[in-house]
């Protein structure tokens, strides 16, 4: 999708607006998520105005609809627009909640406002709302009290008790999900407010530790897993956990030299191995992420197999399984992906422990581990490779000869731990 642009004397009122920022006049680079959307003052107030996101896509179109809602504006005397009930969009504080679940839960009766998120997003997005409302109900009754009376006070009520519950990043996370949910009231149900949460002061974040992993630590990791104790004794009752799996070594591998997602790793098959012209072997697997962002299919990430890499599948029954549908990580499986993923993220951090490294990493770190060794190779065209380019270049890479060429380069000079490492030099045991 083409990038907005406004010329440089306006309509009046009209704005770029990304609804992915929920801002105005946006510096963002989401220019998938950029819209038109026009603010029109009312006559005899100071502040006061209605808005509208347009449905254009063509700047003279946006004009056409602004001057139409204008004149909608000025036959109701500027009052709440109608919907088709005839009754003002005005809801309950609880109806509110409602309303803001059912449209994470892709339930909005307009197709554009329909939204694709994880489920643990929408979780934590009503999980938050929920202790909003548990603190306007200590003064209110929320079955009665409507959303746009949430004052001031309501707010500085919620925000002493975040800052008391939650970290600097949670706390702001909190937040911005509050905020995020009255965005949704005035620019998707269209009541007539202000967002009582538009400004407050953020958390500043500590500079965080995590750091990216040594070969000697890596190597400490795995050697634990066969001459650490796998059993761990859990809080309260004493239950003992044993954090073994047969293919933890494999998978901390398999995320080390793919730098790939937890669900990305943990559901790579045989059959998302491809070859380039030139007999260059890569993974193209869906990009989730990216996916969910766009709310379409069909964009995909590609991870070059290294001869480090390589090494690796074929003590995973590469030779034997490269033309099947099997999963590479684990295919006997008869638990769910998610179950594999906490398993190898809990055991990471239990062997970590066990291997006397008192570094905060986590299963995580090897991802950045990977980028940073990348980096050394690909420089300004690391994200194309790592997904952490902007969706311009997604689109504009696809699957063509330029993306070809980066990912054969990859394939051919990128080395995890530098040039004298590779695979067999961290073979631990059995796997």
């Amino acid at each position: 999708m083409r990038k907005l642009t406004l010329p440089k004397n306006p309509y009046k009122g009209i704005k770029i607006y990304c609804k992915k920022c929920k801002v105005d006049t946006p510096k963002c680079n989401h220019f998938e998520s950029f819209t038109y959307k026009v603010r029109v003052h009312v006559p005899g107030t100071k502040k006061s105005v209605k808005s509208k996101i347009l449905n254009a896509t063509v700047y003279r179109d946006a004009i056409t609809e602004a001057i139409n809602f204008e004149k909608h504006l000025k036959s109701n005397n500027y009052e709440t627009i109608l919907i088709d009930t005839g009754k003002e969009n005005d809801y309950s504080v609880i109806d509110s909640v409602i309303k803001y679940n059912h449209y994470l839960n892709g339930e909005s009766e307009y197709a554009q406002f329909r939204k694709n998120i994880t489920d643990s997003h929408h979780k934590e997005l009503i999980r938050f709302c929920k202790y909003f409302v548990k603190t306007l109900k200590k003064n209110k009754n929320i079955e009665v009290t409507r959303i746009k009376d949430v004052n001031k006070q309501d707010v500085s009520n919620f925000y002493s008790w975040a800052d008391n519950h939650y970290s600097p990043k949670t706390f702001n996370k909190c937040l911005n999900g509050i905020k995020s949910f009255f965005d949704f009231l005035i620019d998707v149900e269209e009541i007539e407010m202000k967002n009582p949460f538009r400004k407050y002061s953020r958390k500043q974040i500590p500079k965080s530790n995590i750091d990216s992993v040594t070969k000697d630590e890596f190597i400490a990791i795995l050697e634990a897993v066969d001459k650490f104790s796998s059993i761990v004794i859990l809080g309260g009752k004493g239950e003992r956990k044993n954090m073994y799996q047969p293919y933890l070594k494999a998978g901390f591998r398999l995320f080390l030299l793919t730098g790939g997602r937890r669900e990305e790793v943990v559901d790579l098959r045989w059959s998302d191995i491809l070859v380039s012209p030139s007999e260059v072997k890569f993974f193209r697997i869906q990009n989730l992420k990216v996916q969910r962002n766009l709310s379409r299919d069909e964009v995909y990430k590609y991870i070059p197999i290294n001869s480090d890499l390589f090494d690796l599948l074929v003590e995973l029954g590469y030779n034997e399984k490269k033309h099947t549908d099997s999963y590479i990580l684990f295919p006997e499986r008869k638990v769910k992906s998610k179950t594999i993923m906490d398993s190898l993220s809990k055991a990471f951090t239990h062997y970590k422990n066990g291997a006397g490294i008192e570094k905060d990493i986590s299963l995580k770190s090897l991802r950045k581990t990977y980028i940073t060794w990348v980096h050394q190779v690909m420089q300004k065209e690391t994200g194309v490779l790592t997904s952490h380019s902007t969706v311009k270049v997604l689109e504009s890479y696809y699957i063509d000869p330029q993306i070809l060429s980066l990912v054969e380069k990859g394939a051919t000079e990128i080395k995890i731990f530098g040039a004298d490492s590779g695979s067999r030099h961290i073979v631990v045991g059995k796997y």
